[in-house]
């Protein structure tokens, strides 16, 4: 699937669609564009999607579910370098949301030029923040509750990972 961005350029892009339309997978060149691609793709999948009374998902979840897709994408376009790769999986509990990427750095919630509120919006319509680093970036995980209160929590940084003796 392929999606303009604003330099009139088109970003690539693969999408998987799979386990009955329970999982989604999109990849894509980490450009503005990126974020647009994720957005649409993911719009398209959740119009697909029912939830387990086979009821088509409903528009606050839709909502959410769009918006932190959106702001989990386009943090990893504005903080690293290259490809990222989307993943939303749905469940009867919620839509797990997660973005790999190449960057190493960590989040933090608000930066002093005004940026990093999208984050927050994150944490407040989500079970958390879950940052997992891997070797060649991280991946950048968070759960949308399906139906249900809004929870309260914050952002929780996964310590690496010891092998064990």
């Amino acid at each position: 699937m392929n999606s303009g961005n604003a330099s009139g350029t088109r970003e690539p892009a693969t999408v998987v669609a799979d386990d009955g339309d329970c999982l989604l997978m999109v990849d894509m060149g980490g450009t503005p564009g990126s974020v647009r691609v994720a957005r649409r793709s993911c719009a398209d999948f959740l119009a697909r999607a029912t939830s387990d009374g086979g009821q088509p998902m409903g528009s606050e979840a839709t909502t959410d579910i769009l918006l932190v897709v959106g702001e989990l994408v386009a943090n990893a376009c504005r903080h690293a370098p290259g490809p990222c790769r989307l993943t939303v999986a749905l469940s009867d509990h919620g839509a797990d949301v997660a973005v790999r990427d190449t960057g190493r750095g960590m989040l933090r919630l608000v930066g002093g030029t005004g940026a990093g509120y999208g984050l927050l919006i994150v944490a407040r319509l989500t079970e958390g923040i879950h940052v997992l680093p891997l070797d060649d970036g991280k991946v950048v995980r968070a759960t949308v509750p399906l139906p249900g209160p809004r929870p309260t929590n914050g952002v929780y940084i996964a310590p690496p990972v010891a092998p064990r003796e």
